[in-house]
């Protein structure tokens, strides 16, 4: 066998190495999109049935500690059956949600999946186009002037540019949406993981450790010494995302430059981890929507305005609450609020 024919087989045995790489790329991708799809509208349903199960439990818990002609009297009010009827059709509206979220997933799964699997096929397309062009300059053959023409005539340097720029932005659409999606599911029906006792000092040293690698230069962290704070039944994890989006929010709120305090203070029942920023502040009329879905004051693009409603029903998981007091340019104070069990 020539060198020629090695090297043309060769050149064969890499391309079908690239497309079966592609190949077991969209295969392996499909099978956890579907997977992992499957697994948290699982999650999503159990959890609703049993939040359901709960409410319900806990009123007729209540209904039985009366006295039996109060609970035969309340239990004829019709209020009664309008809040069975409210729970009924919050939970439902809850389980739509996730099944919304879990249905647009699917398709953004699918258009993830494509565009990069587009971009791998795009690549090889320019590589084997620079490779004839290579080749073609190197043996200064009378080719390369039609080479340079055809470049030229159909834009072929422009294009490679304008689709990497497609292919960037789509990715980045596809995944703000997989973001709101995953923040509808939490806000919709947050996951019960599982709980731990730690230590106000451990936590918040576990929520900051990434974000004070990542602090801009012109802000500071100044956190105040947490040793004699109280233990606190949460899960860790959770109260991080709640963490990253008060500490997110504080950064925009101090650019320039500005500083973020972190203190507590301890009252009967209750531990408050105070996380103060120097920023400027929130408006007034904005204070009484800064909890409602999609709501952000942030341009067009740069914020989803889920951030603190997620917040809230992470911390509403661990029995707690946010609390965020604010003026108009003097700073904001977001206010953990955690029961000592």
């Amino acid at each position: 066998m020539s060198s020629e024919e090695i090297e043309k087989l060769k050149h064969q045995i890499a391309v079908l190495q690239r497309k079966l790489s592609r190949e077991q790329l969209a295969r392996t991708a499909a099978e956890d999109m579907l997977n992992n799809y499957s697994r948290d509208a699982y999650l999503a349903n159990q959890n609703l049935r049993k939040a359901l199960s709960e409410t319900r439990a806990i009123y007729h818990n209540l209904l039985a500690q009366l006295p039996q002609e109060t609970a035969d009297t309340l239990a004829e009010k019709p209020v009664i059956d309008q809040h069975a009827n409210m729970v009924d059709r919050m939970t439902l509206l809850s389980q739509l949600a996730a099944g919304i979220a879990h249905e647009i997933n699917n398709p953004i799964g699918f258009i993830k999946s494509n565009c990069e699997i587009q971009g791998y096929m795009l690549k090889d397309v320019f590589d084997a186009w620079d490779e004839v062009k290579n080749t073609v300059s190197r043996q200064q053959s009378e080719l390369s002037g039609q080479i340079f023409d055809i470049e030229l005539k159909y834009m072929l340097s422009d294009i490679r540019e304008m689709l990497e720029d497609i292919e960037r932005s789509s990715l980045e659409g596809v995944n703000r949406i997989a973001e709101i999606v995953s923040s509808i599911q939490i806000f919709s029906s947050p996951v019960g993981t599982e709980k731990d006792f730690i230590t106000l000092e451990a936590l918040v040293d576990y929520c900051t450790a990434e974000c004070i690698r990542s602090l801009p230069e012109s802000v500071t962290l100044d956190v105040s010494s947490l040793s004699d704070a109280p233990e606190v039944l949460v899960n860790q994890k959770q109260v991080k995302q709640v963490f990253d989006a008060v500490i997110e929010n504080a950064i925009d709120a101090c650019k320039p430059k500005g500083i973020i305090g972190v203190k507590f203070a301890v009252l009967p029942g209750l531990v408050k981890l105070f996380i103060h920023d120097t920023g400027s502040g929130i408006k007034a009329e904005h204070l009484p929507l800064i909890f409602t879905p999609f709501f952000t004051t942030k341009p067009p693009g740069e914020g989803t305005g889920l951030g603190l409603s997620v917040a809230q029903a992470l911390m509403e998981v661990q029995n707690g609450w946010l609390q965020i007091d604010s003026q108009d340019g003097q700073g904001t104070t977001v206010t953990l609020n955690f029961p000592i069990q």
